[in-house]
């Protein structure tokens, strides 16, 4: 009785010692080559819920993708190349501003919500370090 207990004990404690960070989020939303990776962590936090919300958490859905329902990804990575393939298809000015452009595109679903306002506010917790820069970005 004793062992098991302990067991789920070091399991629920590993469970929690392995959460999803920003920075681990940022570095592969740069790995990949998206456009505007901070204001993308962003969109990530805030529709996910800092990591925590039930979409993110049985569905892998960082940016709340939605055809009739949410969509259902294998990880957090796949939806992150999902955000990729979306960014290609729609964001072709480079020019005009990223949040302009989430805000005109309604990225939120909610027309007169100041989505672009509301990722502006997020505040990213920590330094945003990758290995392959080795610097702050």
């Amino acid at each position: 009785m004793r062992y098991s207990i302990l067991l789920l004990l070091s399991f629920a404690i590993s469970i929690q010692l392995y959460a999803l960070n920003e920075n681990e989020v940022y570095c592969y939303i740069k790995q990949i080559g998206i456009k505007h990776p901070e204001v993308v962590l962003r969109q990530a936090i805030y529709e996910s819920g800092h990591f925590k919300s039930k979409i993110f958490k049985t569905k892998h859905n960082l940016f709340g993708f939605r055809h009739n329902s949410y969509i259902k990804f294998d990880s957090w990575k796949t939806c992150i190349e999902y955000y990729k393939r979306w960014q290609e298809k729609y964001y072709k000015d480079d020019t005009v501003d990223y949040y302009r452009f989430l805000q005109k595109r309604n990225f939120s679903g909610k027309r007169k919500m100041r989505y672009d306002t509301q990722l502006k506010r997020i505040t990213i917790r920590g330094k945003l370090i990758c290995e392959e820069d080795g610097k702050r970005e």
